[in-house]
């Protein structure tokens, strides 16, 4: 079994991996469903059309192959099939207590369009981590949906934009919101106008990643909590980054000041260390 190259952190291990063009072989997409247990297979079958089926197989293939490469940077060996997965209440997945407590992994997955996102650190049971990546399309009307699910300052900040900069903006907060109710584990309980994001002190930045190269990133982002006034939440660290022109994504996590280490890698790659 070949090592790893990740080593040995409490940063956030950032993977995007493309759900296209993956390059696996028949043989390759067989090994997959052996990783799965059954009610996960089943929950891929239910699917009705065959892509949706593929791409389910091809998200809980990469999850699983990238648990065991970073258990395996924590010196942990655990196979790609032995991973077995609790939900909280809203449907946050969280490792069943016993591998939990062998390795202190905690994981949040999303994906979109042609991407998938895994962010993965390692700790206590006290951890929050949420991630979130999101395709800007051209058809969904913003507007329409500023004065429901963001705050004032949110859509005030929007709304200051060159036309030609508000949808960027939109997704840029979608991702980034997406990214903080995940965290919390309450899904649509917390409601969306309850917090929001400042971009007063930004600043910009290239994060690395392996296997693709730099990219445009943001930090200094502030989490900002909207109770009886507005409160600057110190305790977490957001960044936002984008892969191209068309995805974003955006990772929070209940510590301040966390870095993120970024790698691109096809579940064909993976293949050949797991």
């Amino acid at each position: 079994m070949t090592p790893p190259v990740d080593k040995v952190t409490n940063d956030i291990a950032v993977y995007c991996c493309p759900l296209v063009d993956d390059g696996l072989s028949v043989t390759d997409r067989a090994k997959l469903s052996l990783w799965l247990p059954e009610d996960e297979l089943a929950k891929v079958r239910r699917y009705a059309r065959q892509e949706a089926q593929e791409k389910g197989l091809l998200v809980r293939g990469y999850l699983r192959a990238l648990l065991t490469r970073y258990a395996m940077t924590l010196g942990v060996e655990i196979t790609p099939s032995q991973w077995r997965f609790d939900y909280g209440d809203k449907g946050k997945p969280r490792l069943q207590a016993d591998l939990f407590q062998r390795t202190q992994i905690a994981f949040n997955i999303s994906h979109s369009g042609d991407y998938l996102l895994l962010a993965i650190t390692h700790g206590d049971a006290d951890i929050e981590l949420g991630a979130d990546i999101e395709r800007r399309r051209s058809t969904t009307n913003i507007y329409s949906i500023l004065n429901h699910y963001f705050t004032e300052q949110e859509r005030d900040g929007l709304l200051a934009l060159p036309t030609a900069e508000q949808r960027e903006r939109f997704f840029n907060l979608w991702a980034l919101k997406e990214s903080y109710i995940k965290a919390k584990g309450l899904g649509l309980a917390l409601s969306l106008k309850s917090f929001g994001f400042s971009f007063d002190d930004v600043s910009r930045q290239c994060l690395l990643i392996d296997g693709l190269g730099k990219i445009e990133a943001s930090r200094g982002i502030s989490l900002m909590q909207y109770r009886d006034s507005a409160e600057r939440s110190d305790d977490w660290s957001v960044t936002l980054a984008h892969l191209d022109e068309y995805y974003r994504f955006a990772v929070c996590i209940n510590r301040p000041t966390q870095c993120l280490r970024g790698t691109m890698i096809s579940l064909s790659e993976l293949f050949k260390s797991v």
